[in-house]
């Protein structure tokens, strides 16, 4: 009795654990697609759930995102001559996601959806085989001319996606209370002065408007920094004095600082140009 009781124990603890690797282990799924060489193979997940990427082939040849910091939730792809490439994705996020492929046509310029897939919530790899072959002379045809105007909503939207949501958030905010306020000011100002001796022509004008972009800037930098700032502080409080790993909100980011930085700075150059050679100074200076 003692030795049938010892084996439905031993048995149920090694179903358990069993059971227990089952669902520690990652899902698989293989994906082959066929290209032509110059498609753009994009890999996007409504999460930042990409944890890591291997990339196998002639890369030489080859054009992807380079990822600074993952997670990370795109990734594009794409080789300028024919070969076979093989991307092994692995993703991560706990709760559900989902992961698309996307393949933007090089002659035509249509973008495809290839395939979804969706994961309740864990790992997930996905192993990608993508064959690039050559487009057949028969097979190519002129694309259909871009405006200026075109590339450059590209370019913006495109520029646009570098930022976090929260810096587009505090840039928005920052400049309608900024615009609105200083906007109020200078009408009321110009209302003031025209009713006197001392009129403000268009360049003092435009001066007081350059300023008042100047200062946004400025303030908008400040507070970028401040919000890093605490963001670093707190993360050293927490790891190295009460040995606690926390993950927050990924707010630093080098290119961020580098465009306020860069913003203010220039849009300074060119006040202090206005003002050393036109001889025009904010009214609170006069």
């Amino acid at each position: 009795m003692l030795a049938i009781t010892v084996f439905v124990v031993l048995t149920a603890t090694f179903l358990l654990q069993a059971g227990n690797v089952a669902a520690d282990q990652a899902v698989i799924r293989r994906q082959d697609l066929e290209l032509n060489a110059g498609d753009m193979l994009f890999v996007h997940s409504d999460r930042s759930s990409i944890q890591r990427i291997l990339l196998e082939g002639d890369l030489a040849s080859a054009n992807f995102t380079k990822i600074a910091e993952y997670p990370t939730a795109d990734f594009e792809f794409a080789a300028s001559k024919e070969g076979l490439y093989q991307l092994r994705m692995f993703f991560d996020y706990p709760s559900d996601y989902v992961v698309n492929l996307l393949v933007r046509d090089k002659i035509d310029g249509t973008t495809s959806n290839s395939t979804t897939y969706y994961v309740s919530a864990g790992t997930f790899e996905l192993d990608i085989y993508a064959h690039f072959s050559s487009v057949p002379d028969g097979a190519r045809i002129t694309a259909p001319s871009v405006s200026p105007w075109d590339s450059f909503a590209h370019w913006m939207s495109r520029f646009g996606e570098a930022f976090p949501f929260w810096v587009k958030v505090l840039y928005l905010g920052l400049g309608l209370q900024f615009f609105a306020v200083g906007g109020l000011w200078i009408r009321r100002e110009s209302a003031r002065r025209d009713s006197g001796t001392q009129r403000l022509d268009a360049g003092n004008k435009s001066f007081l408007w350059l300023d008042l972009i100047y200062k946004y800037l400025l303030v908008c930098f400040v507070a970028i920094l401040a919000i890093m700032g605490g963001e670093l502080l707190v993360l050293f409080i927490l790891r190295f004095m009460f040995l606690v790993s926390l993950d927050l909100l990924s707010l630093w980011d080098l290119f961020v600082v580098g465009f306020a930085a860069g913003a203010v700075m220039m849009v300074y150059l060119v006040r202090l140009t206005l003002e050393k050679i036109f001889d025009l100074k904010p009214i609170e200076d006069e």
